[in-house]
C-alpha cells in the first residue's frame, strides 16, 4: 500500500506554520510515513514498529554526543521514517552530533523554528495517511477494472502499454528479454530522448526475471511479463520515484499481468489448430500408408493439395544460445509457428506450419504447378525474416526440400529440408537453403556418425596420424593445404611458409607413407574426403 512521504507530510499546514528546515537526510525525504507519533522518551525505539514520523521537543534526551548518537542510531535501526524536533523548550539549535549521526544513518532530521501544535500535526497527518490509502484503493479498483476489461476484449500489447503509460503518467517501454524495444509510450516526454536514455541505461541491467529498480539519472523500474513460468518480455518505466511511485508499481504490475494473460489466451486459441497441423504432418512423415485421408483433412484446414507442387520446409532459431533451444522451446516454437503462418498470409501462400517440441517449425507449402519456384520460396523466406526482425525476436535459418507432385512424397521433401539444416556447415546469411547449398561437406556432416565413414577416414589417414604423433611433424597439415590449393605446389609452399625443396620432400614422405601417387586424381579425391570427414567429426559436438 502506497503511503505519504516525509516530504509530503512536511507540506501540511500545521507543519508549514512551524517553519520546518531539513537539517540532515534530505536525500531520504521519500521515506514513506505509516504513522505520526509524539514522544519525549529517550528510549522510544523499543516501542516503535518502523515507518513512523517521530515528533519531539527533546526535553528528555541525553544531549551528550554519545547519547544523541545512540538515540539517532536506535531510530534508524527501527526504520523510523523521520525525526522532527521542535526548538524552544530545551534546544535552540540542532546539536552537531545529532545532525552528523542522522546524515550518516540516512534518517531525515527536520527542525521546527516556530512552535507547532503537535495534536494538530498528528490530526492532519493521520487524515492525510487515511485519505491517501482510500484514494489508492480507489485507484487500484479503477486500474483493476480497466485492465480486466482490456483482457476480456483482447486488447493488443500496444494498447495495454499506452493505457499503462497514461495511468502512471510516465514513459513505459515493452522490451524482449534480450532488451529489444517492442513498444514505446513516451507519456508526453520526447520519445527519442526516452529511447536514448534507456539505451544508455540498458547495459547496466542484468536479466533476472524479477522486478528490479535500476538506479541512475533517470532511474528505471523493470517488471517481468511472465506466462506459465516463462518470462517473455519486460515492462520498463522511467523515473518511478516521487509522489506517484506507489501508483507506478501498481500500474506496472497490472499491465504485466494483462499482457501475460493475453499471451496465454492467444496461445490457447491457436492450440487446437496447431495440434491439428502437427498431427497432419506427423501422418505424412509416417509414410504413404498413414497418409490416407490427409488430403481431406488438409482441405478442412484451408490447405488445398490438388493440382499443385508441394515443398517441405523447416525453420529453426539460429545460434547455440537461440531462443528456440533449452527450456520453453516448445512455447517459443509455437510463437515461431505463428510468425511463419502470418508471413505466409502476407505473401498469399498456402502454408501448413507445425511447431515441434524441440523448438523448430516444419512446414508444407503449396505452389502453382507452373511458375518461378525459387522466387516464391525467396519471397516467403524474406517475409519470415522480416517479421522476426521487426519484432526483435531473433534470427532463424530457413530450408526447403525438393518439389514433389504427389502427396505421398511430401515426407521426402520435409525430411530433406531438415537434413539440409542438419548438414549446413556454417550459415552464409542466405534467405533460405536447399540441398545444393550443403555440397560435399554437408553430406559428410550428415554421415558423421556413420561407422563406415569414420573407419574409411581412419584407414586413409592413419599412417600420417601415426607419423605426426611419433615425429611431432605436420604432414597432415601439409596434405590438407596441398589439397585446398588444388595441387599447386608454389601456392602450397607460400601458404605454409616453407621453401619448395622442403615441401617436395614432405610430399614424397606423404606418398611413401600412404602408398599413393598425389598426382592421381582419384587418390587425391579419396584423401580429400577423408580429411573433410575428420574435420567435420572433430568440429561437431
Amino acid at each position: 500500500m502506497s503511503l505519504p512521504t516525509v516530504g509530503a507530510i512536511l507540506r501540511l499546514p500545521a507543519l508549514v506554520r512551524a517553519a520546518p528546515e531539513v537539517a540532515a537526510g534530505a536525500r531520504h525525504l521519500s521515506n514513506e510515513v505509516r504513522w505520526v507519533h509524539v514522544s519525549e522518551l529517550g528510549d522510544i525505539s523499543r516501542l516503535l514498529r518502523g515507518g513512523e514520523l517521530l515528533l519531539t521537543t527533546g526535553i528528555a534526551l541525553d544531549l551528550s554526543s554519545q547519547g544523541l548518537e545512540r538515540y539517532v542510531a536506535s531510530l534508524a535501526e527501527r526504520h523510523v521514517a523521520g525525526l522532527v524536533v521542535e526548538f524552544g523548550r530545551r534546544l535552540e539549535e540542532a546539536p552537531p552530533a545529532m545532525v552528523t549521526a542522522a546524515e550518516r544513518s540516512g534518517l531525515p532530521l527536520v527542525v521546527l523554528r516556530r512552535e507547532a501544535r503537535f495534536v494538530e500535526v498528528t490530526e492532519q497527518a493521520h487524515e492525510f495517511i487515511i485519505d491517501s490509502q482510500v484514494t489508492e484503493l480507489r485507484f487500484r479498483q479503477e486500474i483493476h477494472e480497466a485492465f480486466t476489461e482490456m483482457a476480456v476484449e483482447g486488447a493488443d500489447s500496444g494498447a495495454i502499454v499506452r493505457y499503462a503509460s497514461r495511468s502512471a503518467r510516465r514513459p513505459i517501454l515493452l522490451t524482449t528479454v534480450a532488451g529489444a524495444v517492442v513498444h514505446l509510450e513516451a507519456g508526453g516526454w520526447d520519445p527519442g530522448r526516452v529511447l536514448e536514455e534507456w539505451q544508455a541505461a540498458a547495459p547496466l541491467h542484468r536479466f533476472t526475471g524479477r522486478p528490479e529498480l535500476l538506479d541512475g539519472r533517470p532511474s528505471w523500474l523493470i517488471y517481468p511479463v511472465r506466462a506459465r513460468g516463462e518470462v517473455w518480455g519486460e515492462l520498463v518505466l522511467r523515473e518511478p520515484g516521487g509522489p506517484g511511485a506507489g501508483r507506478s508499481r501498481i500500474v506496472l504490475e497490472r499491465a504485466a499481468g494483462t499482457l501475460a494473460l493475453n499471451q496465454l489466451v492467444e496461445r490457447e486459441r491457436l492450440s487446437l489448430e496447431l495440434q491439428a497441423r502437427r498431427s497432419l504432418l506427423d501422418d505424412l512423415l509416417k509414410g504413404a500408408s498413414a497418409a490416407a485421408g490427409v488430403a481431406e483433412r488438409a482441405a478442412a484446414l484451408g490447405f488445398p493439395l490438388s493440382g499443385t507442387l508441394l515443398v517441405g520446409g523447416e525453420v529453426r532459431w539460429a545460434g547455440a544460445e537461440a531462443p528456440g533451444s533449452g527450456p520453453g522451446a516448445e512455447a517459443r516454437a509455437g510463437d515461431l509457428g505463428r510468425q511463419v503462418t502470418a508471413a505466409a498470409v502476407e505473401t498469399r501462400d498456402h502454408v501448413l506450419a507445425a511447431p515441434r517440441p524441440d523448438g523448430r517449425v516444419q512446414l508444407l507449402l503449396t505452389l502453382p504447378a507452373a511458375g518461378p519456384v525459387e522466387r516464391r520460396l525467396g519471397r516467403l523466406a524474406g517475409a519470415i525474416h522480416a517479421r522476426l526482425a521487426a519484432r526483435a525476436l531473433g534470427e532463424v535459418l530457413v530450408a526447403f526440400g525438393g518439389e514433389v507432385r504427389d502427396l505421398h512424397y511430401a515426407r521426402w521433401s520435409l525430411e530433406e529440408a531438415g537434413q539440409v539444416l542438419d548438414a549446413l556447415p556454417r550459415p552464409e546469411g542466405k534467405l533460405y537453403y536447399r540441398a545444393p547449398d550443403i555440397r560435399l561437406r554437408g553430406l559428410l556432416r550428415l554421415l558423421r556418425q556413420d561407422e563406415r565413414l569414420v573407419s574409411f577416414s581412419e584407414r586413409e589417414l592413419r599412417p600420417l596420424l601415426d607419423a605426426d604423433r611419433r615425429q611431432r611433424s605436420d604432414l597432415l597439415k601439409v596434405l590438407g593445404t596441398y589439397i585446398s590449393h588444388l595441387g599447386n605446389k608454389a601456392e602450397t609452399a607460400a601458404a605454409l611458409g616453407m621453401s619448395r625443396p622442403t615441401l617436395y620432400a614432405r610430399l614424397r614422405q606423404i606418398e611413401a607413407l600412404l602408398g599413393v601417387d598425389l598426382n592421381d586424381g582419384e587418390a587425391l579425391a579419396s584423401l580429400q574426403v577423408a580429411l573433410m570427414a575428420r574435420q567435420t567429426a572433430r568440429a561437431t559436438p
